[in-house]
């Protein structure tokens, strides 16, 4: 026999966890939907690696042969670290926004960052060349007024 239970604070509790977690799919399941999104975009790589190949193959003339090969294939590897990193932290932050829309995000975020990265990269490359080229005048002039004298 089963009892029912009609009214108090315990059963009006216990209505709303249950209707929280219809609301809502289990960690499980989410964490299941993030793994397979990953692994996909993990062996999508095996084919732009292909294409990293083919299309980045040393070319050009007679005097300078250029080869690029590695360009695509690494810039989408760093790019994947990012993004599996920015969604697996999506996933435990909101597991209630649903596994798309946290990869889709993480994926706009983690392209703004991997140009971000580039950027700041190239200018503090920039930055270095400009100072030892600074230090290399300075020290070129030095010994230019030190031949002066002697």
């Amino acid at each position: 026999m089963r009892l029912k239970r009609t009214s108090g604070p315990a059963s009006s509790e216990e209505d709303e966890i249950n209707s929280h977690a219809r609301r809502t799919p289990s960690m499980k399941v989410i964490w299941r939907r993030h793994l397979i999104i990953c692994l996909f975009l993990g062996l999508l790589a095996i084919p732009i690696y292909w294409l990293d190949q083919v299309t980045l193959r040393p070319s050009g003339g007679n005097w300078i042969s250029l080869d690029f090969r590695g360009l695509i294939i690494w810039t989408y590897i760093i790019l994947l670290a990012i993004h599996v990193t920015l969604s697996s932290i999506g996933v435990l932050l909101f597991p209630g926004s649903g596994a798309l829309r946290i990869q889709l995000g993480s994926m706009v975020l983690s392209v703004i960052l991997l140009v971000t990265g580039f950027v700041i990269y190239g200018k503090l490359v920039r930055l270095q060349l400009m100072h030892a080229y600074e230090i290399r005048m300075r020290t070129d002039k030095r010994s230019d007024y030190r031949n002066l004298l002697c």
